[in-house]
Formats: C-alpha cells, sequence, structure tokens
C-alpha cells in the first residue's frame, strides 16, 4: 500500500503543476472557470462525514485531493448528503439544489443515481456529471470506475495464509449478488495461490450477522465480502474468526481484522477537475490496484501469518509490471469456491 501511495504521490505532483500552469497561462475572464472559482457539487447516499461504503470512498478522496495542495480547498465543494438513490424525488431535488449553487461538476458517488442524473443533465449542458460505474454519454455525463480485483487477490493471500497457519482450510465470503461473482472469484484465487487445499464457502445477501453466523458453523475461520458492514465486524468479533474488510479502512483497529482492499478515487477526481477547469472533455476516468485507484490496507501486524507481508509484496509487484494479469468470471465461481445455499 505505501509504496503505491508513492507513485501517487509523483502521479499527483504532476498533474498539479500542469493543472496550475494551464489555469496560470490563460487569459481569464470572470467566466472561466479556475481552480478558485470552481464548484463542484457532490451527491452522497450517506452522510457528510460518512467513512463507510461509496459515500466514504468519495469523502476520503475529497479530503486527500483537498489536503496536498492541489489548489482546490473544501470550499469549492457542496453536498447533498442522505439522498437515497431509490427516491428519485429525493435526486431530482438533491441534483437541483447543487444546480442551484451554480456547480461547474457534480460527482455522484452511486451508480443508482445514473438514471435521475440522465433526467437531469440535457437541460444542464454546461455542467459535468461524473457518476460511478456509468459510461461517457457523449454529452456531459461521464463515467468513472476502480477495479477493486487487485486488491482483493492480495486479501485473498492473506486470508489463504491465516487459515493455513490455523490449519483449517476453510474460508468464508459474503457476496452481495450471485449476479456478480468478480470479487470473490478474485479472492478466492488469491487464497488458492499461497493455499491450494483451502476452499471458500460464499453465502449470498446482505444480512451480515446471519450471512457470519453460518459460515462459522460451515466452519470458515477468516471471513471476507465485497460489501461492508459493522456487523461482520462484530460478528466475527464475537465469533472470534478473522476478517478481511471491503471498500474502506474503517474496521481496522478491530481486534480480528486482517486486511482491506480500499478504494481511492482522488486521482480521478483530480483528472475530472483539471479537464473542467481546462474547458476539455474528461476522458474516461478508470484504474486498478496498478494505477493507485484501489490499495490493500496496511496488514494488522498482531493477526497475520508470518511471511504474509512478502508474499503480498512479491504478488503486488507482479501486478504492478504486469506479469499478474486477472481474467476473471462474472457469474461463474472459480473451482475453489462453493455457493452454500
Amino acid at each position: 500500500m505505501k509504496k503505491f501511495k508513492r507513485i501517487f504521490a509523483i502521479v499527483l505532483a504532476a498533474v498539479m503543476l500542469m493543472s496550475l500552469a494551464s489555469c496560470s497561462l490563460v487569459d481569464e475572464s470572470e467566466t472561466d472557470i479556475t481552480n478558485d472559482n470552481i464548484k463542484i457539487g457532490v451527491l452522497l447516499s450517506g452522510a457528510q462525514d460518512a467513512t463507510t461504503g461509496m459515500s466514504g470512498a468519495t469523502l476520503n478522496a475529497i479530503n486527500e485531493l483537498t489536503s496536498i495542495g492541489y489548489g482546490i480547498n473544501g470550499e469549492r465543494f457542496k453536498y447533498a448528503e442522505n439522498v437515497d438513490p431509490n427516491n428519485a424525488d429525493a435526486v431530482a431535488d438533491s441534483l437541483q439544489s447543487l444546480l442551484n449553487f451554480e456547480c461547474n461538476l457534480i460527482i455522484a458517488s452511486e451508480s443508482a443515481y445514473l438514471d435521475d442524473v440522465q433526467k437531469m443533465a440535457g437541460d444542464n449542458a454546461d455542467v459535468k456529471f461524473l457518476v460511478l460505474d456509468a459510461e461517457n454519454d457523449g454529452k456531459n455525463i461521464y463515467g468513472y470506475s476502480a477495479n477493486i480485483t487487485g486488491a482483493d487477490y492480495l486479501a485473498g493471500i492473506v486470508a489463504g495464509m491465516k487459515a493455513a497457519e490455523l490449519n483449517v482450510p476453510k474460508l468464508g465470503y459474503l457476496v452481495k449478488s450471485e449476479n456478480d461473482l468478480t470479487n470473490l472469484n478474485a479472492f478466492a484465487m488469491g487464497v488458492k495461490s499461497v493455499n491450494g487445499g483451502a476452499t471458500v464457502s460464499a453465502i449470498v445477501g446482505t444480512d451480515a450477522a446471519a450471512g457470519v453466523a453460518a459460515l462459522i458453523k460451515e466452519g470458515a475461520v477468516v471471513i471476507a465480502s465485497d460489501y461492508e458492514d459493522e456487523a461482520i465486524a462484530t460478528a466475527c468479533a464475537d465469533g472470534k474468526v478473522f476478517f478481511c474488510g471491503f471498500g474502506s479502512e474503517t474496521y481496522k483497529d478491530a481486534e480480528t481484522f486482517l486486511c482491506a482492499p480500499v478504494y481511492n478515487f482522488a486521482q480521478i477526481y483530480i483528472d475530472a477537475i483539471k479537464a473542467v477547469v481546462d474547458n476539455k472533455e474528461p476522458a474516461a476516468f478508470e484504474g486498478g490496484y496498478a494505477t493507485g485507484a484501489t490499495y490493500l490496507a496496511d496488514l494488522n501486524e498482531n493477526t497475520v501469518a508470518e511471511g504474509t507481508q512478502e508474499a503480498v509484496n512479491t504478488a503486488a509487484d507482479a501486478i504492478a509490471n504486469g506479469t499478474l494479469t486477472f481474467t476473471i468470471s462474472v457469474d461463474t465461481p472459480v473451482e475453489n469456491v462453493t455457493i452454500v445455499k
């Protein structure tokens, strides 16, 4: 993780210099968008102080980009918080509030906001809308995404080595939907790379407490997931089994925490802001572990098996230099995975 944060800092510094240069070398008028007058709206399903889920990932990225001297301070951002993506009226009202604030760029932190963004984007052609997991519409809606499978693979290495240390070849996984097994498969592939005899039992659904209980009953000694829920950390601690978090480092201080694959959208947001400031069309925004858009949280040295950091470092280097790549099925489990019905 630290290695890729250094890479991120280098890329960030270069982008910052280019952005500031582009702002200073033009003949600005009162209507030009600059680092000093840009307004950025943020649509959140959670609270403005959220640390979990996509709201947490979005806010962490904004906090990072405002703290490193890029030239955009916190006053440039306007938030619409606790906006239910399933409530079209609430989304429309929140988007309108951000438009009334005269935002030049609006970041929608959930893919479920796309339908409602599409309804309003056409009438606001001078505003750019950046929507998680969307596709560019050729007008003013732009998608961004971060492929977390590389970090999931590394989490599988951590989990697999812990199971080997405990001499119990059974791991568990909570998967949100059977229609998307991508993260589960990446994790299971990481497990297999260091613990060939281990199997992963997966339970579909978001009842985290019940899922953890069922996986413990199945014999799992390490549990991971493709969604974040405080109940996972609590149930694993109560059941005295180890777990890998997902999406953020929120539960890194939990007593049975091992690691977590984490999103980092900061560079993606910087690229989008720079495009707006330079009056250019944003490119497709996507990245993965090798670009720093995702990373593996620092390992819990008190819980991971001996030699885990070295194994993770080796695999991380291989992902970074392209010698380790992934072909992952979305809907077919890999051979060491069983979906528990």
